[in-house]
């Protein structure tokens, strides 16, 4: 897929809806070609059948075995809390440096096979994900969407299945960053997220854990996020944007609704809507 048309654009979103759930498979994906292509895949699409895998993951494995028979010998032998007087450190210590270590280590095997990209994680609720998977495409495959201008960006893709929990349905989406080990590219596209499309995420992860099967169930109890919200712009910084995006938005509403009343539209703005990607407040109870 090159950079498309406006109209192209217009056409694949009204037929590729991830609410619809007519989309055949799993996964809806967009990706522009590129230069730094693994196999002309996103790292975590490797299979058996490539090369890359097969030599990553082979070489991976002993990695893994590692950092867990180090975490077996720091629960069996040191101390739960740390002992200055003996010069005992504690197992929390103890387990952060094998982490350090081991993320280090996947750092290098990654580089050295090429296998660098990882994706910002987003989970838009059932209602919003049509929107929010229409932002996101824009700004990947227009030549002059937020995220293409960054070039660090060439692929992004949303689970065609929500997930429930409880009352609840989320849908994965995934924004992939080329580089995840070259973090002034990773900030940069944090940021636009952020400022131009009113997205934040929590998590970042590098495709190389995928590989290695390692996620938030893995018994190592290994951080999987590379970089969180605030690696690249304090809490502040994201209140500010949050507060100023919250305006400008209800500024446009209300020029809408002017217009409307004026008849000079016909009160139909597909862009006006926008999913509110802080943590939803709790309602606090009153006493009656």
């Amino acid at each position: 897929m090159d950079f498309m048309h406006k109209d192209t654009i217009d056409a694949f979103l009204a037929k590729h809806k991830p609410s619809s759930g007519e989309v055949p498979g799993p996964w809806l994906w967009v990706r522009l070609p590129h230069a730094d292509d693994t196999e002309g895949k996103a790292g975590e699409e490797l299979g058996e059948e490539d090369d890359t895998y097969v030599k990553l993951t082979k070489e991976g494995q002993p990695l893994v075995d590692k950092m867990m028979a180090r975490l077996d010998e720091i629960k069996e032998t040191a101390p739960v809390r740390a002992n200055k007087s003996k010069g005992l450190r504690s197992q929390k210590d103890l387990r952060e440096e094998t982490y350090e270590q081991f993320k280090a280590d996947v750092k290098e095997l990654a580089q050295k096979h090429h296998v660098l990209s990882g994706k910002w994680l987003f989970y838009p609720q059932s209602e919003n994900v049509d929107f929010t998977w229409s932002k996101l495409v824009r700004a990947i495959v227009d030549k002059d969407g937020a995220l293409a201008k960054t070039g660090h960006v060439h692929t992004a893709k949303v689970a065609t299945t929500p997930k429930i929990e409880g009352e609840r349905s989320s849908f994965v989406v995934c924004v992939y960053c080329d580089d995840s080990y070259d973090e002034d590219a990773v900030g940069d596209v944090f940021k636009v997220l952020v400022k131009d499309l009113s997205m934040t995420s929590q998590s970042f992860k590098p495709d190389v854990l995928t590989l290695l099967g390692i996620d938030s169930q893995h018994p190592s109890k290994l951080p999987v996020s590379l970089y969180k919200k605030t690696t690249f712009m304090t809490q502040d910084e994201l209140n500010a944007q949050y507060e100023a995006s919250s305006k400008a938005k209800k500024a446009k509403d209300k020029t809408l609704d002017e217009e409307v009343a004026a008849g000079a539209a016909d009160g139909f703005d597909p862009v006006s809507e926008s999913e509110d990607e802080q943590p939803r407040k709790k309602k606090v109870k009153t006493k009656k």
